[in-house]
């Protein structure tokens, strides 16, 4: 049986799926072209309005500090950048495939944002690869959790209450009570949604990324940047109840990429800061 059709079955046994984020996606596409226009990009962010709005919302906030009020959606990317369109559009669409939105699902969202910038900051300093992909696999990685949580969010609860409680690991409870774990999920959905075979490989192999070495070095290598950025949402407490004091130099993600324990030092130092300001626009 081919990894299509195990995608094809797991979506089917998953129950109602989140549909898949076409703004984005869009938008994705046009900024990758050469001779891209703001025209085009208006056009493209006016096809959801909830996009559009926030988009203003973020270009009147205070960050910004316009002497006049931006009132158009082409005045409004040309103020706050074409990144910051990207990823209000793509944590739109993660924040969108929600069905429900309390404490475990803030925090999943934190955590994804958190992860998002960490890959982005990372790839920059350490890793030959596209950035923007890069922040789109942190930010998505675990999009599983949120189909789980779709499916049966009591259920979900009763598996973080078994981890914590130290009854199992996630893998293994998910499997017990899902029948698939989240990466799996994930993977499955993201194949769904048509998004880079890359992306989605890294998804379903973010845990257990070593052994995609051989086999795929890129995707061995962007595994590696979401593990690190992992850890850097762990050791602030992104996402979790609690800081977890880490040496995040020495870290598997670190570790299996060789990376200048300098350049890690550095970018833990600048990390926190940018998530924040990250969040801030996004809440906007």
């Amino acid at each position: 049986m081919s990894m299509f059709h195990d995608f094809e079955s797991i979506t089917k046994s998953m129950g109602e799926l989140p549909p898949s984020p076409i703004v984005a996606t869009k938008l994705l596409e046009l900024l990758r072209k050469p001779d891209l226009k703001v025209k085009e990009l208006a056009n493209a962010v006016s096809l959801d309005p909830v996009i559009a709005a926030r988009l203003l919302r973020i270009a009147n906030s205070v960050f910004y500090q316009q002497m006049k009020q931006v009132g158009t959606v082409d005045r409004a990317i040309i103020v706050v950048g074409e990144n910051v369109l990207k990823n209000l559009a793509l944590e739109y669409s993660l924040r969108s495939t929600s069905k429900t939105y309390g404490i475990m699902e803030r925090k999943l969202w934190e955590n994804s944002i958190g992860c998002a910038v960490a890959c982005r900051m990372l790839t920059d300093r350490l890793i030959d690869f596209d950035k923007d992909e890069a922040f789109l696999a942190g930010l998505q990685h675990h999009i599983g959790k949120v189909v789980m949580i779709n499916r049966d969010k009591q259920l979900y609860q009763q598996v973080l209450q078994f981890v914590d409680e130290g009854k199992g690991e996630l893998i293994d409870v998910e499997r017990g009570l899902f029948a698939y774990s989240h990466e799996i999920v994930g993977a499955a959905l993201l194949d769904h949604w048509n998004y880079p075979k890359t992306i989605v490989e890294a998804t379903l192999h973010h845990r257990d990324y070593e052994e995609t070495c051989k086999d795929n070095k890129e995707v061995f290598t962007l595994c590696a940047i979401i593990s690190i950025a992992g850890e850097f949402c762990r050791h602030f407490g992104i996402g979790y109840n609690e800081e977890v004091e880490t040496n995040l130099s020495l870290c598997r993600g670190a570790l299996a990429l060789e990376a200048n324990p300098m350049v890690i030092d550095e970018l833990q130092e600048s990390f926190y800061e940018e998530f924040i300001r990250e969040r801030k626009l996004l809440l906007a």
